[in-house]
């Protein structure tokens, strides 16, 4: 009984754990303008976005990871998943054109 009772503490607390990291990616849509290799951003003009309180405006955010920057497009209109790195505040994780 012990064994099944930490069996299922355990699964718990990996699912409290999966919700906490889903619940740290804010989404958002907007159009890409340009896209900075030196400072490994792009430049955005995006919609609102509810999850961080954001009004709908042009900004330039940092990528997780710069294999982003060969992804995107000037002119290309993406959703993109944002993230909080502890160092630069919000980054871009992942981005997916929009069809």
């Amino acid at each position: 009984m012990k064994k099944a009772l930490n069996a299922f503490i355990a699964a718990f607390a990996m699912l409290a754990a999966f919700s906490l990291h889903a619940a740290d990616v804010a989404n958002g849509k907007g159009t890409v303008n340009k896209i900075n290799n030196d400072t490994g951003s792009l430049n955005i003009s995006h919609e609102a976005i509810p999850a961080l309180k954001w009004p709908a405006m042009t900004m330039d955010i940092k990528v997780a990871d710069r294999k982003i920057l060969s992804e995107a497009k000037p002119g290309q209109v993406i959703s993109f998943g944002l993230t909080k790195d502890p160092k630069v505040g919000y980054v871009i994780s992942h981005i997916e054109a929009v069809k």
